[in-house]
């Protein structure tokens, strides 16, 4: 796929380059899923250890409450 950015004089129509032509080479292996990727900044870095350890936390409560722990 090849991409280019134009910007268009609404009086003229006249159409002006602002980033020339780009080709972009499609992935080898389509991704099924249309979640975004990862957080990497650093307010949000680790948030999916915490959160695992969130959700295990949770698991062994529920476990007690249930009696099967």
């Amino acid at each position: 796929m090849t991409l280019a950015v134009y910007k268009i004089n609404p009086q003229t129509g006249a159409r002006t380059l602002v980033r020339a032509e780009h080709t972009v080479k499609p992935s080898s292996v389509p991704d099924l899923s249309s979640e975004y990727p990862p957080c990497a900044c650093p307010r949000h870095k680790g948030s999916d250890q915490r959160a695992n350890k969130l959700r295990a936390l949770l698991a062994e409560a529920n476990r007690r409450s249930r009696g099967t722990l």
